[in-house]
């Protein structure tokens, strides 16, 4: 495969070499302009690690969700799954808990949002997407100790545009996407309107239910208004409303003891334990999200200076309900129900380029999280009688610390349970302020240092209460979870340097840079006791050496990077025992490289490669989870590898327009390929929990206009239709037995696109 792969760059090439050697023999890149420095400059002039997905580049690699743009960007995992969102850089994820705040920051159009299931919203009309890689805590605050994903939609313009976008592929894929910018007064106000909705069938089938999981049912609208008020004074006012629908994760059970085959077999026949996309959960898996925000950004030049003020509400309604035991058996369910909603307010003072450059700002933010979850055991009273007799060494191993000690006084009320239930009610209010400023000293033509400081305050109130509807004795026995109620408040301060030095000459850069990010510290909601609820600050150290090249007279970027970040107090969520425990108990250090190359040799072909190195480890976890069976309660995982950390991650991709018709219609080729390391999914770092190292291949192929008014492609993805684990992890209840979800298969979609 990559030799077909290079042998079909070398002959598109040689095509589009033929056509055009009579004109230039290659065109610069057209500069990327990034706000990683919260002010409009060159991607090549700013001294950290930063990886852009331009619109073009989307388009052209079919890049429409943010797990997407992880595979195409080394040193970095993406995890959508409704109810198990993760993202994570240079090593670094965040445990899936409501409590807990990201180790990457999602921001789009300026804004922070404080859920990562907002990337479940409609990937619509961006301009560009940035990976800012280490820590961000100077201008982007808290819960950037990985790194940042800044996004940026496109702004309305004072020009008549209108596109359109349908597309249909496997699995009943359909999806229609539009845009229409006009001018509405002449130079004074615009209005852009972009448009989707997007459905597919699943591509995992449950033999239970009879029906398709992973399904794709989204819209998406995005209105934005431009008001130039004066050559000095803008304002742009933006409305997004966003609905997301699923019908389940996609588990399959791939490992099976006897114990867990015996019961679950019970309630399907055709039960299997490998991997087949065939899903064998009983429940009506489903997640159903809204999500609206209104933002207004503001501009006002003050001669050559800049005022910004960013202001924006957001809200997000969000339905999960699993099948917690993910098997036939009913055994246990879990239905959760989340509000939330966010206001944030950021002023910035952005000096014009000179000898001093400064940005002076303030921020402000305040959320309200309320979730009410219900967990419940043995849901159905009809199979109960059953169930329980199928489960009875299980369910034996499980009361043993109760039962043991009382000897056989309890086997009538072992037998006679029935159903349980956990109910929560988890509300959690947080508010945050903050001062930054950076300051730029051109030293020289070539020299510059960049120092940054950034004073947080955050104050976090929590009113937590849960309780069984029974007994709770199940329940106690299978989670450790116990009935208690907690109201506290917890107040917090940090304090995040930056300091950076760069030196530049003849398109190059080279760049040194010392820094400092921070996540919340906070409130536990699957705690088993209030006293094991709370959590502190975890905070990074982080240092980068880094070298910038554009060459060939604008045809050729390269970049390259070193770093180090050492994180104190890492915030752990470790499954100890019976229950979910999360402290403040690793010191961790991530180091490596990075690299990325763009090469444009002619106008309309593109090469483009980068290459990363992640040596991710525990420096100090002494009690840290064992596998599931293990004779000790804890491990000590010093030494040992995070996970979702793979070592190495490489990416390479090219695209090229060779003229078929003189200048009205162009073929068009193009492929990426992505490959990743070996990787353990699991805290316990079982080696059943793991992938391992895998390539991926997607093809792009079809006609366009070389005008841009008309295009039509056929993408194939997973080309090689491989079966790559995304996730997996211990079978509840059942220890020796393993559960995950899959990685697509290989999907073939075909759009056309009109510009006008």
């Amino acid at each position: 495969m990559k030799k077909i792969l290079l042998l079909s760059v070398l002959v598109a090439s040689s095509y589009a070499w033929s056509d055009v050697k009579e004109k230039k023999r290659r065109d610069y890149i057209e500069e990327v302009i990034v706000t990683a420095q919260k002010r409009a400059e060159s991607a090549q002039d700013v001294p950290l690690s930063v990886s852009v997905m331009s619109a073009e580049r989307m388009q052209a690699s079919a890049i429409k969700s943010f797990e997407d743009v992880a595979l195409a960007s080394p040193n970095t995992d993406i995890n959508m799954t409704p109810g198990y969102v993760q993202v994570g850089m240079r090593g670094l994820n965040s445990p899936i808990n409501d409590g807990m705040e990201q180790s990457v920051g999602f921001y789009v159009d300026g804004i922070y949002y404080g859920k990562l299931a907002f990337l479940q919203d409609a990937f619509l009309d961006l301009s560009r997407v940035e990976l800012l890689k280490g820590p961000q805590g100077t201008l982007f605050g808290k819960n950037t100790v990985a790194g940042a994903i800044n996004v940026s939609s496109a702004t309305p313009i004072h020009e008549w545009y209108a596109a359109a976008t349908i597309t249909a592929g496997d699995f009943n894929d359909r999806e229609l996407s539009a845009t229409v910018n006009a001018p509405l007064i002449e130079d004074k106000l615009a209005l852009r309107i972009a448009a989707t909705t997007h459905s597919k069938d699943g591509y995992v089938y449950n033999s239970v239910r009879n029906e398709e999981e992973k399904q794709i049912d989204k819209k998406g609208l995005r209105s934005k208004l431009l008001f130039d008020a004066s050559e000095d004074l803008s304002f742009v006012l933006t409305l997004y409303r966003g609905e997301a629908k699923d019908n389940g994760q996609g588990w399959e059970p791939f490992l099976l003891q006897s114990d867990a085959a015996t019961v679950h077999g019970l309630f399907d026949p055709d039960l299997e334990d490998r991997f087949d996309y065939v899903g064998h959960s009983n429940s009506d898996n489903y997640s159903d999200s809204e999500s609206t925000v209104v933002n207004l950004d503001t501009n006002w030049e003050f001669g050559d200076k800049l005022l910004t003020v960013i202001a924006s509400h957001a809200e997000m309604t969000e339905s999960l309900y699993l099948d917690a035991d993910t098997g036939p058996a009913p055994i246990a369910d879990w239905d959760r129900q989340t509000d939330y909603n966010q206001q944030m307010l950021e002023i910035r003072f952005t000096s014009a380029p000179g000898k001093f450059e400064y940005i002076v700002g303030a921020f402000g933010f305040r959320s309200d999280n309320h979730l009410e979850g219900d967990l419940r055991m043995l849901p159905d009273p009809a199979v109960t009688g059953m169930l329980l007799n199928a489960l009875s060494t299980s369910l034996a191993d499980l009361l043993s610390p109760i039962t043991d000690p009382l000897g056989n006084i309890l086997d009538p009320l072992l037998y006679s349970a029935t159903t349980d239930s956990l109910n929560q009610v988890f509300q959690q209010d947080t508010s945050t302020l903050a001062l930054f400023t950076q300051l730029s000293w051109n030293i020289s033509d070539r020299l510059s240092a960049i120092v940054g400081l950034r004073a947080s305050k955050e104050t976090k109130k929590v009113d937590l209460v849960q309780d069984y509807e029974q007994t709770g004795l199940l329940l106690q026995s299978a989670f450790g979870v116990t009935e208690y109620t907690l109201r506290d408040k917890r107040n917090e301060s940090n304090v995040a340097p930056k300091l950076s030095l760069k030196y530049a000459w003849d398109d190059q850069m080279l760049y040194a840079s010392y820094s400092e990010g921070f996540k919340a510290g906070g409130y536990n909601p699957l705690a088993r006791t209030a006293d094991e609820s709370v959590f502190d600050q975890e905070t990074a150290v982080a240092y980068e050496l880094g070298y910038k090249l554009t060459a060939l007279e604008g045809a050729l970027t390269a970049n390259a990077a070193v770093f180090q970040t050492q994180f104190s107090d890492m915030q752990i969520q470790a499954f100890i025992g019976n229950g979910f425990v999360v402290s403040n108990a690793a010191q961790a250090t991530t180091e490596g490289f990075e690299f990325d190359l763009n090469y444009q040799p002619w106008r309309g072909t593109m090469i483009y490669t980068s290459a990363g190195y992640t040596n991710a480890v525990f420096d100090e976890y002494t009690d840290g989870p064992c596998p599931a069976g293990s004779a000790s309660e804890t491990c000590d995982l010093s030494g040992k590898q995070l996970p979702r950390a793979p070592k190495y991650s490489a990416n390479f991709g090219f695209h090229t327009a060779i003229p078929v018709i003189d200048n009205t219609i162009a073929f068009v080729i193009g492929a990426d390929y992505s490959w990743r390391d070996d990787i353990y999914f699991d805290l316990d770092l079982d080696p059943i929990d793991t992938q391992s190292a895998y390539s991926l291949v997607n093809l792009h192929i079809g006609l366009v206009d070389p005008q841009e008014h008309w295009r039509f492609i056929v993408h194939v993805k997973n080309l090689e239709d491989k079966t790559i684990r995304q996730f997996t992890a211990d079978l509840p209840i059942f220890d020796g037995s393993h559960m995950g979800f899959l990685m697509p298969p290989r999907m073939i979609s075909a759009e056309i696109s009109v510009n006008l």
